[in-house]
């Protein structure tokens, strides 16, 4: 009798650990939202990036922004791949791992940039 009880108390405490660590894995955002900037004109823009395990390559905006200060944006211009980790759920541990490219990304930014990426629980699209 003492070693069931033992046994289930033992197994239910096993069990809320785990629910426990469960729930904490679903914390977070839903989304990132990303940047890459290159240099002080030329940007790309990610919106609404699934905040799930592994790599993903997705299309990105565009965005040069002329001396006079005047923003020209190119829609799906170009695409990248990011690297969202071993804790997808924390944007700003996401890394670009290829990219940009793509025919009408320019050249000048086949490069790495520097990223920003911040949670976001509402769609944008």
């Amino acid at each position: 009798m003492k070693f069931l009880i033992l046994s289930l108390l033992t197994s239910g405490a096993i069990s809320a650990a785990v629910g426990g660590a469960g729930l904490g894995a679903r914390d977070g955002p839903q989304w990132c939202n990303c940047r890459i900037k290159f240099n002080s004109q030329q940007s790309i823009y990610s919106w609404d990036i699934p905040t799930s395990p592994g790599e993903t390559q997705i299309n990105a905006n565009y965005v040069f922004t002329e001396v006079r200060g005047k923003g020209h944006q190119y829609n799906n211009a170009c695409r990248v791949t990011y690297d969202r980790g071993q804790n997808p759920k924390n944007c700003a541990s996401w890394t670009q791992t290829h990219g940009p490219d793509g025919p009408n990304c320019p050249k000048s930014i086949f490069v790495k940039g520097q990223i920003t990426c911040t949670g976001s629980d509402h769609h944008t699209g």
